[in-house]
């Protein structure tokens, strides 16, 4: 458990203080705390620091440290072959290169890196994006932007992009704040990063008249969902919305995630906080993000979408992040016209891994959702 864990260190950090404490004294030909009072303050250490200063410093953690998973730091960008089909990436192909495994052609990665671009958001924070252009030689379907979700980054989501591609549409992998190449700011879980989104969009419209005209997609992945459902009702002419894993409100995920929710793998379930030591957390982590996560409510922000609009939501039917009874709240609670939105829970899959589970049955959903923009 965190808390046990992060007790025991402070407590050690305590006991160290209190042994320089009498170095120094000593050395200053002054007594130090005598043994009775060490051992009395080294008892009242452990509860205040169980019970206060390791929720108020998870608080603090989890305000300045939010950012991608170690072995997802070196993605550089998605590679494209010399006929144009994108070379698939992975955590494993990552390390393979870090350990001299796998040689990369320095054209291909030089190309990759090159399609990197850096957009303001409203801010200051600068977002990492990458821009992949469509297969068909003519003018794309449409512009699919994606988001990944949290401790991860571009990588996790070229899976998906691959398929908006294959469907025509030029791909634009978002990199929110905090993560992959973007700048740092206190994460707010969706709030704030929904302004990366909205700023994205608008610099893909912003290249010209015809990426002005060109339909326009949102997908957003666990915590990417939560940025594109915020950002959603403030996209002018939104063509087409995909959530994957949604999340309904920001306070209940996070009470879920410290509740101990996870994969079966045993991703994510070390992460157990009991109460009060749960709320206590959320507390701190909601004063250091100056942000209360009470107010990121992505459930609330889709009753803002037209209701014309397309909007698929896939869910996993093994996920207790997102379990399905709350992606089904986030579908009904969408004012889209029955025939113009439909829901997915892929049954054996886990939390934001459907598109690995059933590839297939994914590109099909996708499909779909272009052939409705089509419609409108």
């Amino acid at each position: 458990m965190p808390i046990l864990f992060a007790t025991l260190v402070l407590t050690l950090a305590t006991a160290l203080g209190l042994a320089l404490l009498r170095f120094v004294r000593f050395g200053l030909g002054r007594p130090g705390p005598g043994w009775r009072t060490v051992v009395l303050v080294l008892a009242l250490a452990v509860p205040v620091h169980a019970l206060l200063s390791s929720p108020v410093l998870f608080g603090w953690l989890g305000s300045r440290f939010v950012g991608t998973r170690g072995d997802e730091r070196d993605y550089a960008g998605p590679r494209l072959a010399d006929d144009g089909s994108w070379l698939a990436q992975s955590r494993e192909t990552l390390r393979d290169e870090r350990e001299g495994d796998d040689s990369v052609d320095r054209v291909v990665a030089q190309a990759a890196r090159d399609r990197a671009v850096h957009v303001p958001s409203s801010d200051g924070v600068v977002v990492r994006a990458f821009v992949v252009p469509a297969v068909l030689a003519g003018p794309p379907r449409a512009t699919a932007v994606l988001v990944h979700g949290l401790f991860r980054g571009a990588l996790e989501i070229e899976t998906p992009g691959r398929m908006f591609r294959e469907l025509g549409c030029e791909v634009i992998l978002v990199e929110m704040r905090n993560h992959g190449g973007s700048t740092r700011a206190p994460a707010t879980f969706g709030l704030r990063e929904s302004d990366d989104v909205v700023a994205v969009a608008e610099w893909a419209r912003a290249r010209g008249p015809e990426c002005a005209a060109r339909p326009l997609v949102l997908y957003g992945v666990s915590l990417g969902s939560a940025a594109v459902a915020l950002a959603a009702p403030r996209i002018e002419g939104l063509a087409g919305l995909v959530l994957d894993a949604p999340m309904d409100t920001a306070a209940a995920t996070a009470a879920r995630m410290l509740g101990g929710a996870g994969s079966p793998s045993g991703a994510g379930r070390h992460l157990r906080f009991p109460e009060p030591l749960r709320s206590l957390a959320l507390a701190a982590l909601e004063f250091f993000s100056d942000v209360s996560l009470d107010e990121v409510r992505p459930i609330d922000a889709l009753c803002g979408v037209p209701p014309e609009l397309p909007v698929l939501i896939i869910g996993a039917g093994i996920d207790d992040r997102m379990p399905p009874a709350v992606v089904r709240d986030v579908f009904d609670a969408l004012p889209t016209l029955a025939d113009r939105k439909q829901l997915w829970i892929a049954p054996d899959a886990e939390h934001g891994r459907v598109f690995d589970a059933d590839p297939l049955g994914y590109r099909d959903h996708l499909a779909w959702l272009l052939g409705q923009i089509r419609r409108s």
